[in-house]
């Protein structure tokens, strides 16, 4: 996270804000946080339409909606600037190992200021990630370059599935996609995690998708 407090001087005049979020109580603490400081337009939904994406910042609260909800709606946001708000440690660690293009992260109980200098550093183009949260994914990352054997021994089609399970389907949706059963998809999942010595399918999505294109369907 950049601690400086200047904001940058290239963002929108009025930049559109998108809260996917159940919360009006957070929707309100947003606007008081950025009330006197920036001329924005502030929209909240839950299941966004398409030209709604099609804003200058995504806020996702990750505590409205299910881990698979949270995944599919990253993946719906890729080409959009997009942030966490209202986030618990874990579930940012989780969210942002399988989706990088994460570009800031709010946990729960930041300060007014640190929202609004933050949200003021991703208008402009830049990052705000917890420094805790970087230093342990890099950390991470790391770790994935002897990784990479690992990922050579997976099949096409474990790969296939780790790639869908990392664009927040469920295992029921790759299995409609890939035309297997549930069960089948699970047992290439528990596979595909043993070779590559993950602990859970979002680890091991992010692995895949960090070293390899997606394999043709």
């Amino acid at each position: 996270m950049n601690d400086s407090n200047a904001f940058p001087a290239a963002m929108p005049a009025c930049p559109r804000l998108l809260l996917l979020s159940g919360s009006e109580l957070l929707e309100s603490a947003m606007r008081q946080h950025l009330q006197g400081t920036l001329d924005h337009r502030l929209q909240r939904c839950t299941s966004p339409r398409a030209d709604q994406l099609r804003c200058d910042l995504v806020l996702l609260d990750p505590a409205s909606y299910t881990p698979d909800e949270a995944m599919r709606l990253l993946r719906r946001a890729e080409y959009t600037p997009l942030a966490l708000v209202n986030a618990a440690p874990e579930q940012a660690e989780t969210l942002v190992e399988a989706h990088p293009w994460v570009r800031g992260v709010f946990y729960r109980g930041t300060s007014r200021q640190g929202f609004t200098v933050g949200i003021h550093k991703l208008l402009g183009g830049n990052d705000w990630l917890p420094r805790g949260l970087t230093e342990r994914l890099v950390s991470r990352y790391r770790q994935l370059t002897p990784i990479s054997q690992g990922i050579d021994q997976l099949t096409v089609r474990e790969k296939q599935i780790l790639a869908l399970a990392g664009k927040g389907l469920s295992n029921a949706e790759i299995g409609r996609s890939l035309h297997l059963s549930t069960h089948t998809i699970k047992s290439h999942i528990h596979n595909a995690l043993r070779k590559l010595g993950a602990s859970n399918r979002a680890q091991g999505a992010s692995m895949v998708l960090a070293y390899v294109c997606e394999p043709s369907l």
